[in-house]
């Protein structure tokens, strides 16, 4: 696996409703403590109670615009690149499982999907989604840089890893 922004957005693509759902979680609790002020028992102010809603909000935007973004360019991606991509990465299905599924030979499961994860960069790109722009949007976004640290430190990374 390439260890590019392409493929980290890719493999946190799956992890995105989970983070979601817990971020809804979030304002959920903080919005219910507002009844009967709650927060202020424990020496939580409104401004900081309001401070924290728009903070998970505002992290939820980033996360669903990521997700926007990853459809988008698998969406440009042709049909046969997509679905290896999704098996590998999303599904983390093995290279074997793949080939198994599929009735092909696993050096042709390397290559395709090597070819595949070309295609999405270069449909990323396209969009205006280059390396630098990941790395300023989403480099230091506390759910997206410790995967992204994980793929660049890890020395046989997969996707099945995570």
């Amino acid at each position: 696996m390439k260890r590019n922004w392409s493929n980290t957005v890719l493999v946190a693509y799956s992890l995105i409703p989970k983070i979601i759902k817990e971020l809804n979680f979030g304002v959920k609790t903080r919005v219910n403590s507002t009844f009967q002020s709650r927060h202020l028992k424990y020496g939580i102010g409104n401004e900081q109670l309001i401070g924290e809603i728009l903070e998970l909000t505002d992290e939820k935007r980033k996360l669903v615009y990521l997700r926007y973004i990853i459809n988008f360019a698998l969406s440009d991606v042709d049909e046969k690149n997509r679905m290896l991509l999704k098996a590998r990465i999303v599904d983390k299905k093995t290279y074997q499982t793949i080939a198994d599924e599929n009735g092909i030979s696993l050096r042709t499961v390397f290559r395709r999907i090597g070819a595949a994860e070309n295609s999405y960069a270069l449909a990323l790109r396209r969009a205006g989604y280059s390396e630098s722009w990941f790395e300023k949007q989403y480099g230091s976004d506390r759910y997206i840089a410790p995967i992204r640290e994980r793929i660049l430190n890890d020395k046989y990374f997969v996707a099945k890893n995570l």
